[in-house]
């Protein structure tokens, strides 16, 4: 018999992850944190002549203000929860790039970032009701390899980008476009976790870890 399992790191109130985003939630478990995933709809539309830190900072904001205010709803069993929500984009030439609509999008975002170093940035919202939202945005560079038009192609076959900032995921098969990396990797995944992990105990959130 192997040794047994670590038991969950609880929340001091129960964690709310405000994202659909599996890789999140994985993330958050990898470290062994308890969590309820809920997630939260909002408009995630670029606004004019907004730049990439104050986008993401404010879609992440807007995420768990939404769940809050699900949560907040008479009866609600997590009524007193502690809510994570983030956002991740990536940037080329200062232009945030968001998740493609098409593989012909995909193809165009790929192409954009090959064989050149773009910034992937993820804003982490940390609140509860009664509580001022905490809102900051961690930044990594990343260098792309050269890519051939049958690479590109190949990737966006794939399918792995079609959620994904940017069109590509970094844990999976998109770490073979990847030559660099500087900065925080999980970052890149979609959550800066020993930055989040470092907030959630000064926040109270958690009253240490691990």
């Amino acid at each position: 018999m192997g040794p047994a399992s670590p038991q969950p790191i609880s929340a001091v109130a129960p964690l709310v992850l405000a994202s659909a985003s599996p890789r999140r939630r994985d993330l958050l478990r990898q470290v062994n944190l308890a969590v309820e995933v809920l997630p939260a709809e909002v408009d995630e539309a670029v606004r004019a002549g907004e730049l990439a830190v104050p986008y993401a900072e404010r879609v992440a904001a807007d995420k768990a203000r939404a769940t809050m205010a699900r949560l907040a709803s008479e009866g609600h069993p997590l009524r007193a929860a502690w809510v994570l929500a983030a956002d991740t984009v990536v940037v080329v030439d200062g232009e945030a790039l968001g998740k493609p609509d098409s593989d012909a999008h995909a193809r165009v975002l790929l192409g954009r970032l090959a064989g050149r170093t773009h910034e992937v940035v993820t804003a982490v919202a940390i609140g509860r009701a009664g509580a001022a939202l905490d809102v900051e945005a961690s930044r990594t560079a990343v260098t792309f390899r050269e890519l051939s038009a049958r690479d590109i192609d190949a990737y966006v076959a794939s399918g792995e980008g079609r959620d994904k900032a940017g069109s590509y995921g970094i844990q999976g098969l998109g770490a073979g476009l990847v030559t660099r990396v500087e900065g925080c990797y999980f970052n890149v995944v979609g959550l800066p976790l020993s930055r989040t992990l470092s907030r959630l105990v000064a926040l109270g959130v958690l009253p240490a870890w691990p």
